[in-house]
């Protein structure tokens, strides 16, 4: 890998007109990995950053390192709509008037999310409260992702995706794999002759991606999560790059890590269950503690709520639903 420097971030040639490109998230101190992959003076690119001056000037410096003065960003392909990676959309097609692609199931999740919260954050209300979140706290969590939205410039996308499109990327044959689970539309690229796997939020090096059953979720999130590892696996990837961390060789050991590590919390969670019956809030508090920051416990609730829905689906405990919320225990 070579690697130089656009306007304080590192860009690393991952591969012959391919460059990684290290964008800064001011939470938690992050870095989120885009992708370029150059045609002469044309550049397409996979996610982009947040919408913050910092990262935008970042992202352009570092499309004129790879495609020259006369660079030209030509299309723009989303993993999924989180900030990190949807943010700076808005701006790169007013800029370049760049083809922005993404899965339609990402599509319909972004107005309410980022353009008018109201209906969206009463949803999540009354979610929370279904699922045993008392007062104050519900009201606390039902605005915990309202800030999130500063850092997004929506774009309408050009080109929607089913997932099993080959697209062509830097000249590059580049396959789109589907992998719903961190966020229904999630999708994950290819590439068909490198065998290079642009994993997104799917696989991660050091952490487990955030797996959560909320109202803009699918039903089953964590089922479909895991179903799309086995799927990245058979492509045989020889080299996977996550969108957080670093570039790693052995797919097959870090799926297998994280499957292991989903397996033991279904595990846990079922223990917990055995002789009571209890709420997603109550289940959150005993599995993962008091959490202090309004995000950890929003977070919390809703990862738990998708290993306890996983469970459900496997028959291991019993959903019980009603006007009054919804309670878990397990299955006789």
């Amino acid at each position: 890998m070579g690697a130089t420097e656009a306007a304080g971030s590192k860009l690393n040639e991952v591969a012959p007109g391919i460059h990684e490109v290290r964008l800064p998230v001011p939470w938690d101190e992050e870095i989120v990995n885009c992708f370029l992959f150059s045609d002469g003076s044309q550049v397409d690119l996979l996610d982009c950053g947040i919408q913050a001056d910092d990262s935008v000037e970042a992202l352009l410096a570092a499309v004129k390192a790879v495609g020259g003065p006369n660079a030209r960003l030509r299309r723009l392909v989303i993993t999924h709509i989180h900030p990190d990676h949807f943010g700076a959309a808005g701006a790169l097609k007013e800029r370049f008037g760049v083809d922005l692609y993404m899965h339609r199931l990402e599509v319909p999740m972004v107005h309410p999310r980022y353009l008018e919260l109201d209906q969206l954050l009463a949803e999540v209300g009354n979610h929370l409260r279904q699922n045993g979140v008392p007062e104050p706290e519900a009201g606390i969590l039902q605005n915990a992702s309202r800030a999130m939205r500063e850092f997004v410039r929506p774009g309408e996308p050009d080109v929607q995706l089913d997932g099993a499109e080959t697209i062509e990327l830097g000249g590059r044959r580049i396959r789109v794999e589907w992998t719903p689970g961190h966020s229904p539309g999630h999708v994950c690229l290819f590439d068909l002759d490198d065998r290079l796997l642009f994993a997104g939020d799917q696989i991660l090096p050091d952490i487990s991606t955030n797996i959560a059953l909320h109202p803009q979720s699918t039903p089953n999130p964590l089922g479909e999560f895991l179903e799309s590892l086995d799927r990245l696996l058979a492509l045989k990837p020889v080299l996977v790059l996550p969108a957080h961390g670093r570039p790693f060789e052995d797919a097959a050991t870090r799926v297998a890590t994280l499957k292991a590590h989903h397996e033991r919390r279904l595990n846990q969670i079922e223990a917990a269950l055995v002789g009571e019956e209890m709420t997603g809030w109550d289940l959150a508090i005993r599995i993962w503690g008091e959490r202090k920051h309004v995000w950890d416990q929003r977070m919390a609730l809703q990862e738990g709520l998708a290993h306890l829905q996983l469970l459900a689906v496997q028959g291991r405990v019993t959903k019980l639903a009603d006007a009054t919320g919804v309670r878990w225990r397990k299955a006789s």
